[in-house]
């Protein structure tokens, strides 16, 4: 007999104890008979007659005769009373003798078959329980898809259509699964709730645009348009609206709103590569030339090996870790845009420094990265230095990529350091 058994039966058979002694401290007294009951009437007529004998023969006056009888009466009342009441605890006692049986039998079979039904019975076999306890092939915290998450945010969506953060979150996992007609839906909707904010406003126009097979059609340009009476200088704005305008031959207009996003990429060397890429395809076939800083043109132009446009990071990383990054939709009330994620792998053994970092912000997600040998934090703490290693996300509450109570942070997985296939963490945990 196993240890949970023991202890069960213990706990059962307190249960019933408890449950039967009541029945058994029940009086148990004889039945009266309908012999009894006749018995105490003859005697109650009996003594009437006597009284009656008494009075006629002047012994009591008329007054005592009739308080007499009345005590006769009162008295033979009582002692039937108390007759039925034995009759009564004597059916009780035999209903409890009932209920005795009932309780022993039907409590065990009862709680036994609710056990079997939701419990886990298998594990009372040490064989099974021991292979219950040892780890799958896959992490038990492995997260949900993406495609669950979205499942369950439409869900929420549909019960509080006025949470402006899950339509963000919805709207955004749409782009990544490229379900841009989606994505437009999600982010029309989160402008009627946020009008003229310049985040819905980029993040409409982008979906209409992949919509639209990577050209910025017009509704979006108005849209874009709106973004820079808001907030002249925003950088991907800008950007955008060359896009369209060298989508459309426009150069003169394209060079003008490149020119000015340039020099507010000075901390994204590879952005201003990519967009300084664009910028001379265009001055190549227009013969006009971009208002650009010579400082930072002839920079950028003598720092553009073969490849630079793939980054830094990825030049000097190799292939690397892909990674992709979501949301749980219970933890949306928990955070903010503007709230710091840090994606990061580290050894499985060793140091607790991580090997590679990547660091975006809660409004990118769903996020896809690579991490590689080109984020390493220490040039002798690579990834690639590393056969196992272990791959997380968070969510930095305090803008610190030390983790603190109160962050937001994915389950670790743990992978080989060349492995090709795409990782998925989900942040679904409150450190």
């Amino acid at each position: 007999m196993t240890p949970f058994l023991m202890i069960t039966g213990s706990i059962l058979a307190v249960v019933l104890l408890l449950l039967i002694l009541p029945l058994l401290r029940r009086d148990r007294q004889a039945p009266p008979s309908d012999d009894t009951r006749q018995h105490d009437i003859r005697i109650a007529r009996e003594r009437l007659e006597e009284l009656r004998k008494e009075h006629a023969q002047g012994e009591l006056s008329d007054e005592e005769f009739e308080q007499a009888k009345v005590d006769l009466e009162i008295t033979l009342a009582q002692d039937l009373e108390a007759a039925e009441k034995r009759a009564v605890h004597v059916k009780t006692d035999r209903a409890a003798r009932l209920t005795i049986a009932l309780v022993i039998v039907l409590i065990p079979a009862i709680v036994a078959g609710v056990y079997l039904h939701t419990g886990a019975p298998d594990l009372l076999d040490p064989a099974k329980r021991v292979a219950a306890a040892t780890p799958q092939a896959q992490s038990p915290h492995a997260p949900a898809s993406i495609a669950e998450l979205v499942a369950e945010l439409e869900r929420r969506m549909q019960q509080d259509p006025s949470n402006p953060k899950g339509w963000f979150l919805l709207g955004r996992t749409y782009m990544q699964l490229n379900r841009y007609d989606d994505a437009v839906k999600a982010f029309q909707k989160l402008d009627e709730l946020l009008p003229d904010n310049p985040t819905v406003l980029i993040s409409l126009a982008d979906a209409l645009s992949m919509q639209n097979g990577g050209k910025v059609p017009e509704k979006a340009v108005k849209l874009l348009d709106r973004v820079l009476k808001i907030e002249p200088d925003n950088v991907t704005a800008l950007w955008l609206r060359g896009n369209a305008a060298g989508q459309r031959h426009q150069d003169a207009e394209a060079l003008r709103y490149w020119s000015r996003a340039y020099p507010l990429l000075g901390g994204e060397p590879a952005m201003q590569h990519e967009l300084r890429q664009l910028i001379s395809a265009v001055e190549a076939r227009s013969g006009l030339k971009a208002d650009l800083p010579e400082a930072a043109a002839a920079a950028v132009a003598k720092a553009s090996p073969p490849g630079a446009a793939e980054g830094p990071q990825k030049a000097a990383g190799g292939s690397g870790l892909q990674v992709e990054v979501a949301l749980d939709p219970a933890l949306m009330d928990k955070i903010s845009p503007d709230d710091l994620v840090f994606i990061y792998a580290k050894a499985t053994s060793g140091p607790p420094m991580p090997l590679a970092v990547a660091r975006k912000r809660v409004s990118d997600l769903p996020v896809k990265v690579v991490l590689n040998d080109g984020m390493a934090m220490m040039p002798q703490m690579r990834l690639s230095a590393f056969p196992k290693v272990k791959v997380g996300a968070r969510v930095s509450k305090s803008g610190r990529p030390i983790a603190q109570p109160g962050d937001l942070q994915s389950a670790e997985i743990e992978t080989a350091n060349d492995n090709k296939k795409p990782i998925q963490l989900v942040i679904n945990q409150v450190r």
